[in-house]
């Protein structure tokens, strides 16, 4: 059985006209296969003068034909390895002959007339030339959306994951906070941040840091210094769900005005989160997040964002999308919700919160230390 909804997943395809689809980029690979990527490639793709480059193929409606192409090296581990797709070309060497292998299996398959969905802003020029190719009467589509809206609804497995990789995330910053000495410079707290997540099974992507005054969030030699506040916006990944999450910290009693923002930023982020419920439009929750930083005296140096999170981050639901102002939250979408303000003596000062719908509202994901840290 296909670990994914098939049924909506020919629904989409119905819509948009498209007979076939071909997956490429890691996080769909993985989506569409159940989990299953290949371990050499999976941080890094490029391989000689080329790359290294998977397809899953689903034929609209016909979910029992869909066929998987990687390359040589998968061949003994696939013998072993739960994968439900049971059409296979494992002769691949790089991305021109991974992509003319699945040409051959959508043309035997009907698809060499018809139009073909392919991941447009991720696919090599190499491979699409030889897609054209290989099929030379079809018509070639973007179908990133698409694959957006299968992902979009989450299942209790998938939050359990995302929840996981959030706390973790989360405890990450802490530990990243309480390496914290005056005059410590931020890249040795983004260092320790990512030591810290390796600790705890997650794969590390990034740590920007804001040691204020000023506006630098990179890890560099600007130093926290007592009396400072620092940003950590920090986002990791497992089994490619990913955590995005932002905390606030000071060395020593922080400024009147950096504790002022940062409870703020709290208190907006919580009208917010007490106002969101599945069946909301999306128009909905961006007026309810621009009224609630409206209620704030610091409102002309505020920002509030909504966006989807999951596999990738602004996926669906895309609060900010004015076209898709009237369609609705549902149970199982996953939010990011940040607030900010940036002033000249404090610096950038948020918090970013991952949040799950349920039947109950919004939980929160990874909310370990939402309140200002107060470091020594």
């Amino acid at each position: 059985m296909a670990p994914f909804d098939s049924t909506k997943l020919a629904s989409l395809m119905d819509e948009a006209g498209m007979d076939m689809l071909l997956a490429s980029t890691r996080h769909n690979v993985r989506y569409l296969t159940g989990g299953y990527v290949y371990h050499f490639h999976e941080r890094g793709q490029r391989m000689g003068s080329s790359q290294y480059l998977a397809f899953v193929g689903v034929p609209r409606g016909r979910v029992a034909d869909a066929f998987y192409v990687g390359a040589s090296g998968e061949k003994m581990g696939l013998d072993v390895l739960p994968l439900w797709i049971g059409r296979r070309n494992l002769d691949a060497g790089d991305a021109s002959s991974s992509a003319a292998a699945a040409a051959r299996m959508a043309a035997s398959l009907g698809a060499d007339h018809g139009t073909v969905g392919v991941e447009m802003p991720f696919l090599p020029a190499s491979a699409l030339a030889a897609l054209q190719t290989g099929l030379p009467g079809a018509t070639f589509v973007d179908a990133t959306d698409l694959l957006h809206e299968l992902r979009a609804i989450k299942t209790d497995a998938e939050i359990a994951i995302l929840r996981d990789v959030s706390d973790r995330v989360a405890t990450a910053i802490q530990a990243g906070f309480r390496a914290g000495y005056d005059g410590v410079p931020t890249h040795e707290v983004a260092e320790k941040i990512e030591t810290e997540m390796g600790a705890h099974g997650v794969t590390f992507l990034w740590a920007f840091t804001n040691a204020g005054p000023g506006y630098l969030r990179a890890p560099s030699e600007t130093r926290w210094e007592r009396g400072r506040m620092l940003h950590l916006d920090c986002g990791g990944e497992e089994q490619d769900y990913l955590a995005d999450i932002c905390r606030m910290g000071a060395l020593g009693e922080p400024s009147a005005l950096g504790r002022e923002l940062t409870d703020a930023c709290l208190e907006i982020q919580g009208a917010v989160r007490r106002h969101l419920r599945a069946g909301m439009t999306y128009g909905e929750i961006a007026a309810a997040a621009q009224d609630a930083l409206q209620s704030s005296s610091h409102a002309t140096i505020g920002r509030i964002v909504a966006h989807g999170i999951g596999m990738v981050s602004h996926e669906q639901p895309m609060i900010n999308r004015p076209e898709q102002a009237d369609r609705r939250l549902q149970r199982g979408h996953i939010l990011s919700l940040e607030t900010e303000f940036l002033h000249p003596e404090v610096g950038h000062v948020k918090i970013e919160d991952t949040l799950a719908i349920t039947p109950k509202g919004a939980e929160g994901l990874g909310d370990i230390g939402r309140e200002l840290q107060v470091i020594g």
